[in-house]
């Protein structure tokens, strides 16, 4: 090779490096998310997707992944979504990111914000990105198990109660309920100092019992003819109200309940 062939390759090697046409691509993703979220506060996520490759990465898709409701046929995000970045669209349960190309060295971040539900079971966000000609796909997904803080709510019998519920299967929480607000019954009950509960004139043969093993759970039972009907177990979501699900023993059936205490 002359001296001036070997001038015009090493010039062509290093404007093929400069536009990114060497290499591949390597997206990275980070999620940044709050250590612990109060249950129902708007809390701000942030995902970061950065190109570490050798190469410009094109077309960058950013998927997140939410939690997702019990309800059939329609599934829902199980919490309040807003805030969406305007390279965002939702799609069912899922937010669909455009974020287009990403030179190597270069990055972006996209924010939504959600308000986390009292639920039974973990509430997850996952993220993931993708690009073409990518080969390395061991860091393009991240995520979090959210930790939801409830509300200290301690009780002083006699409390009056008034319950809120909708029943079906496999309920996760009584935001489910919501969705659907002529799915909603209620039944007041009295929770007295000794522990035991006085029921409504809506509601014959029942007794229960009530307790607190802390200032954000409640717990209570109904019983009918020495047979356990009705477990509660919920947390304190503020505004003297805890929500929770009941399961009904011996049935496939469970509810989501909010437990509003009103004045005697």
């Amino acid at each position: 090779m002359t001296p001036l062939m070997t001038l015009l390759a090493l010039t062509s090697t290093a404007e093929a490096g400069r536009r990114g046409g060497g290499g591949a691509p390597d997206v990275q993703v980070s999620l940044v998310a709050p250590g612990a979220v109060d249950v129902d506060a708007v809390e701000t996520f942030s995902v970061h997707v950065d190109n570490a490759g050798s190469a410009n990465a094109d077309d960058v898709a950013l998927v997140v992944l939410l939690p997702e409701t019990a309800t059939s046929p329609t599934v829902h995000v199980l919490g309040d979504l807003s805030g969406l970045d305007s390279r965002c669209t939702q799609v069912g349960t899922t937010l669909e990111c455009s974020l287009g190309t990403l030179k190597r060295g270069k990055g972006a971040t996209v924010s939504f914000d959600f308000a986390a539900p009292w639920a039974e079971g973990d509430l997850n966000i996952d993220v993931y990105a993708t690009t073409s000609g990518e080969t390395n796909l061991s860091d393009n997904d991240d995520g979090v198990t959210l930790e939801v803080v409830y509300v200290d709510q301690p009780i002083s019998g006699p409390a009056g109660v008034t319950n809120r519920h909708c029943t079906g299967t496999g309920l996760q929480a009584f935001y489910e309920c919501e969705l659907y607000p002529s799915s909603i019954s209620s039944h007041d009950i009295l929770l007295e100092a000794d522990g035991s509960i006085t029921f409504g004139p809506s509601v014959t043969g029942y007794t229960g019992a009530w307790w607190q093993d802390a200032d954000d759970h409640l717990h209570f039972e109904y019983f009918e003819g020495g047979s356990t009907r009705v477990i509660f177990d919920g947390n304190g979501v503020g505004g003297d109200t805890f929500e929770g699900i009941a399961t009904f023993p011996g049935t496939g059936y469970n509810a989501g309940y909010e437990v509003y205490f009103r004045e005697l």
